[in-house]
């Protein structure tokens, strides 16, 4: 398998992560409201597995967002400017976009590896190591690194 057929599999991985994740967050808000005001049960857990949810929901799709062209462009000053000169915008904003995320990727990574050696936990209803919230967060800016680096690299100046 090439490493651009790779990065679109693992890409399409994350959107399936994100949507499943929104499901699962969907399903649980309404059984929590159905089950709270018929009085059968209430989830004292749920409001933090929400948070939880969004994170890795916002985590995992951002890069397959990127991956598929599918985030908001503001292409005013592309239409006005000449192809070539549209083009070279589009490059900068790859290396611009690139670099960005290879800064936020390492941050990433250093508070992960920080808070895995420290031992840090979460306390609220749900106790576990904190390390566990940096990981989409490190998965994320990882591939939109890696998008932006096969952008650079293959010269891509799609909008």
């Amino acid at each position: 398998m090439s490493r651009a057929r790779s990065l679109t599999w693992v890409m399409k991985l994350c959107g399936g992560i994100s949507a499943t994740s929104l499901a699962l967050l969907s399903v649980l808000v309404v059984g929590d409201v159905v089950l709270r005001n018929t009085g059968l049960v209430r989830w004292s857990w749920l409001n933090e597995l929400t948070e939880y949810l969004l994170t890795i929901s916002t985590f995992t799709g951002a890069p397959w967002v990127l991956h598929n062209h599918g985030h908001v462009n503001v292409d005013v000053l592309l239409r006005t400017v000449s192809e070539a000169k549209a083009r070279w915008l589009i490059k900068a904003s790859n290396l611009f976009g690139g670099v960005i995320s290879a800064i936020l990727l390492v941050v990433a990574v250093r508070v992960t590896f920080d808070s895995y050696a420290l031992g840090s936990l979460v306390f609220k209803n749900l106790i576990f190591p904190e390390w566990y919230l940096m990981t989409p967060m490190v998965l994320c800016f990882g591939l939109c690194t890696a998008e932006f680096l096969t952008r650079i690299v293959t010269g891509e100046a799609r909008i």
